[in-house]
């Protein structure tokens, strides 16, 4: 019996080698499809999850309450976490761990080896009683314990040492100070963790960000303001979250209290699960899981669109079959035998495109993980899991494409078969219809979202920010040598005559600003200050990067004077303070620290323009101009883009000239401001291309439908014919139903395709605005692609002569 179905199933491929070849194409891109997403869904899911007791491990959060508004930061004040450590017993362990502001790239020198390298972090020696790192060499417990000791990854001990040992290893690190270190372990590299390290110092070296934050008074002591640590906690197990985070409040009250007071603003402690923190976290951004959800979404979909084809092909030559089932009826084949012999052969085709899907799913990842970003490979972390989510899918593609044929070819009824009667019934042609709709429903979504990400995202990089980046070189002043020699450089580059202006800045526009105080006016005090951005900035800043004075004046280029306290604010600044810009030229704004009141005089107002990200609102901002020329962490010049790959040698050649120990490295802003929007723009070209996919997927099968109509019309048809249609006539008729499918599914999408992409622009500050053009004109391409693709089928029907189609054998 199963011998007999085997062949029979072969048969039939055979026998239908087109229709054969849509439905195995068809399912083996859905599968493929489906594939690739869900192994890019484990591999975002997969962050964090090698920590030991990951349900007991927190970072700690700081709510900020003050006059007009919060501010919710994954950071806190320098003394908290261990404080918290040392009087909550539910705290096993804690750490702080700080990638140093204005520190993205640190100087790394090992005799002749002289390089830059990312993500450089201090760290208590706590940290890895915390966090679970592979060691390779060292003891992790006791690896950041003494001063200036340094762990590193494995991929920087191979860049540095070769394969020789790295253990006990003296390296000269830049970062905020340049210092020797003693190389005290090395961990193997995980790509797969929020908190992205090829290094850590300890905290308790000297110099630097580590001596401010563990030994200076005024990080400390300071309980309020100074929030910019990020710190982690491991708790007890079976311990009671809310329980430890109204402890935690407890104590920032018990020390914290008065510093708070004196500065207007409160805080909360909070308890952020790290398991949560790569996909749920809503601090800083929008949260990743929306795109994990809109990813899973177009998997899913895919898959169902493959199934539906399946379903659509199947059925549509279910005429040629009705004399067999008919046939294997009356010689007793039981109903429960026919659908097992059909599920069977639907089996057989899913296997087939289970196989092409995998050589396809390998054949594709190079091009996926440079869509992504990704690095997927098929690996034994990831093997059991690809195997099961084949299985799984193949179970799932069989039960769904094959069920319905199944069940509707097992059903017909043997007498009217052989009569000759059989005929199809309404109810199973609107089935078909539905799933079409449903097809194109779901198509015509992607289509709008795929449209309205790009538009935003070309929104974004088209968007006045309010300042000029075009032709804005930018060099970095990395090490102390460096910004020693910030005067002696600048008066260098203003030599060259295609360096048309220079000038320095502690922040880049694109940049957090880490520093911030509160002001307020006159007649006010701390409770209702205003909490503000501070970017230090040289002489002609504004002016070069065309940020606009619309009140007062800008700085001149008298050092001494225009650093004595005197400050440009931002509209935003002015709206909140309540003072019209021309009004707050002249007047002084205030600030209280630790009983002492400190005054600056508002010298003029700058337009807003976006120091950050289009997803994040404009601040109050305000410029100063620093007392010492060394505090500036970049120096920005505008060049004659004609003479660019000379200029930037020049350029070189001065540095190199001045600071000869360290590396000269350039970048343009504009470039720096596009890698803003990098996640995004992954995202929209794995919809983009999925969404492609979904659309030929779709075609599949309302190919398939518009065979089976023609089929089914055949007779129809050929009347027309000899009563006198034409081609053009008969193409209108065969379109018609088509036409009215489509439109059903645009009238079904629009709302969905609506609401799911106003969610994802709620995560943009400043977005488009989604009009009815859009929808239109998804709908008008939807409409588009489906009349091409039943064209042919109806032009082959069209074109029978209606002898063949009225005769009867």
């Amino acid at each position: 019996m199963l011998q007999n179905y085997v062949k029979i199933a072969v048969r039939n491929l055979f026998r239908n080698k087109a229709y054969s070849l849509i439905n195995i194409m068809g399912l083996s891109l859905g599968v493929a499809c489906c594939l690739l997403l869900t192994l890019y869904i484990q591999d975002e899911y997969n962050y964090d999850r090698h920590h030991q007791r990951l349900e007991d491990l927190y970072r700690i959060t700081t709510l900020i309450n003050f006059d007009k508004g919060q501010d919710k930061m994954g950071t806190t004040s320098p003394p908290i976490a261990m404080t918290l450590w040392d009087e909550i017993p539910e705290i096993e362990s804690a750490a702080r761990v700080l990638n140093p502001p204005g520190e993205s790239l640190c100087l790394i020198q090992h005799e002749d080896k002289l390089f830059y390298e990312t993500d450089g972090l201090i760290a208590d020696s706590t940290l890895f009683e915390i966090f679970t790192y592979e060691f390779i060499e060292g003891n992790p417990k006791r690896s950041l314990v003494n001063p200036n000791s340094v762990v590193i990854s494995d991929k920087m001990a191979r860049k540095l040492f070769g394969n020789e040992p790295a253990l006990n290893q003296v390296i000269k690190i830049s970062q905020g100070n340049t210092a020797d270190y003693k190389v005290t372990g090395v961990f193997k590299s995980s790509a797969n963790s929020h908190l992205h390290a090829n290094f850590f110092t300890s905290m308790t070296s000297a110099g630097g960000m580590a001596e401010y934050i563990s030994k200076d008074p005024e990080a400390t002591g300071e309980w309020a303001g100074q929030n910019f640590v990020p710190a982690y906690v491991k708790l007890v197990p079976g311990h009671n979250r809310q329980e430890v985070v109204r402890k935690m409040n407890e104590v920032l009250t018990k020390y914290g209290a008065e510093d708070m007071k004196a500065i207007g603003l409160y805080k909360e402690l909070g308890l952020e699960p790290v398991e949560d923190i790569y996909l749920k976290s809503d601090i800083g951004k929008s949260p990743r899981i929306s795109y994990i959800y809109v990813i899973a979404s177009i998997a899913i979909f895919i898959l169902l669109i493959a199934c539906i084809n399946f379903m659509n092909l199947s059925t549509a030559k279910a005429t040629r079959r009705a004399a067999e089932i008919g046939i294997r009826k009356v010689m007793g084949a039981l109903r429960s035998s026919l659908i097992s012999q059909i599920l069977g052969e639907a089996m057989v085709i899913v296997l087939l495109s289970i196989l092409i899907s995998v050589v396809l799913v390998q054949t594709s990842l190079p091009y996926f993980n440079e869509v992504t970003g990704k690095n997927i490979s098929f690996q034994t972390d990831n093997f059991f899991y690809f195997i099961g989510a084949l299985a799984v899918i193949a179970i799932i593609t069989g039960l769904v494409a094959g069920s319905y044929p199944a069940f509707y070819l097992s059903s017909f009824q043997p007498a009217q078969v052989l009569k000759g009667k059989f005929s199809m019934t309404n109810a199973s042609g609107l089935l078909r219809r539905s799933l079409v709709i449903f097809q194109f429903m779901i198509a015509i979504t992607l289509v709008c979202g795929m449209i309205i990400i790009s538009r935003q995202l070309k929104y974004m990089q088209e968007k006045d920010l309010g300042f000029d980046s075009h032709a804005k070189l930018v060099i970095p002043m990395r090490t102390k040598e460096a910004k020693g020699q910030h005067e002696a450089f600048k008066q260098q580059l203003e030599k060259n005559s295609d360096i048309l202006a220079v000038s320095a800045t502690e922040y880049l526009p694109g940049s957090t600003v880490w520093s911030d105080m509160m002001f307020y006016s006159e007649g006010g005090n701390m409770d209702n200050a205003i909490l503000h951005r501070r970017n230090l900035v040289d002489f002609g800043y504004p002016e070069m990067m065309n940020i606009k004075i619309i009140a007062g004046r800008s700085f001149t280029n008298n050092r001494a004077v225009e650093s004595n306290r005197k400050v440009i604010v931002n509209r935003t600044s002015t709206k909140k303070l309540g003072i019209t810009p021309e009004d707050i030229v002249g007047q002084h704004i205030y600030f209280d620290w630790q009983g002492k009141k400190y005054d600056y005089e508002v010298i003029g107002v700058m337009e807003d323009y976006h120091q950050q990200s289009l997803k994040e609102a404009i601040n109050p901002m305000m410029f100063e101009m620093s007392r010492d020329s060394s505090r500036y962490s970049y120096v920005v010049a505008t060049v004659n883009t004609s003479h660019l790959s000379e200029t930037i040698a020049q350029v070189e050649k001065n540095w190199k000239s001045l600071v000869s120990d360290t590396p000269f490295e350039y970048s343009f802003l504009d470039e720096d401001l596009r890698e803003q929007y990098e996640e995004d723009q992954k995202v929209s070209s794995i919809i983009t291309s999925f969404t492609v996919m979904a659309m030929l997927i779709s075609c599949l099968g309302l190919y398939g439908l518009s065979s089976f109509m023609a089929e089914r019309r055949f007779k129809e048809i050929g009347v027309r014919k000899v009563m006198g249609a034409s081609v053009n006539q008969i193409l209108g008729l065969m379109s018609t139903e088509f036409v009215k499918l489509v439109l059903i599914a645009f009238v079904l999408a629009v709302p969905l395709a609506w609401y799911t992409m106003d969610q994802w622009l709620q995560g943009f500050a400043y977005r488009i605005t989604v009009g009815p053009a859009v929808f239109l004109l998804a709908g008008a391409g939807a409409l588009l692609i489906a009349l091409l693709t039943v064209s042919y089928e109806s032009l082959r029907a069209a074109g029978i002569n209606p002898v063949d189609t009225l005769r009867n054998e």
